[in-house]
């Protein structure tokens, strides 16, 4: 087998905290996306210390699993828990992106869900979640804020081809801990305020239409 060197770009999305919005990758750099429903592949989810600077390419060093986290770099920069998954939805994303990240708003986001996932996880053996988007939480972290990306698991689907299960990381264990792959603290029940719904949805459209 070959030596997998490639540097091919991984089509993205992003989280928009300040205003509680979406972004992807595309031909000419950052566009607005809005989407309801995605499969989110966290079977693969991976962990581990990013860098996210400004006009670089991200720096990542990734837990060898979900129950082994590697060493925190000790190089004076400012490392911090994240998280990579692969999303599919070929209506709004044309296919299937990577949502990579170490901001705190998404990766509180991302603990709830992967919570659900492995709540439910035991009964849909060989299935993918498909995940709504509902909106944002408000927070406050510290001395600012943020807003958290509110998900939640509408049923379970046979896994596309587009996202093939990766052999590698299939004995991986999972936290029972669910703050551990993250290791971000949970925002206190008095941080939060009534979920607003998706931004220009005055209602919400719970059509599923990967």
């Amino acid at each position: 087998m070959p030596l997998n060197l490639s540097n091919d770009f991984t089509p993205h999305i992003r989280w928009m905290a300040q205003t509680s919005s979406w972004r992807m990758s595309g031909s000419d750099g950052q566009e607005p996306v809005s989407w309801n429903h995605a499969i989110f592949d966290l079977a693969n989810i991976q962990t581990g210390w990013g860098i996210f600077a400004e006009g670089q390419a991200p720096e990542w060093v990734m837990d060898l699993s979900l129950a082994k986290s590697a060493p925190k770099p000790q190089d004076g920069r400012e490392w911090r828990r994240g998280f990579k998954v692969s999303v599919f939805s070929e209506s709004a994303f044309g296919g299937v992106r990577e949502f990579a990240t170490t901001a705190v708003g998404a990766v509180r986001g991302m603990l709830d869900l992967y919570e659900k996932f492995e709540a439910d996880i035991g009964s849909h053996f060989n299935q993918v979640p498909v995940v709504r988007f509902t909106g944002a939480t408000p927070a406050r972290v510290g001395k600012g804020n943020t807003n958290i990306p509110n998900f939640e698991i509408v049923q379970w689907t046979a896994r596309p081809d587009a996202l093939p299960f990766k052999d590698d990381l299939s004995e991986k264990p999972a936290y029972q801990d669910h703050q551990a792959p993250l290791a971000q603290p949970r925002p206190q029940r008095e941080d939060y305020v009534k979920p607003a719904g998706p931004p220009g949805n005055a209602e919400f459209d719970d059509t599923i239409n990967l």
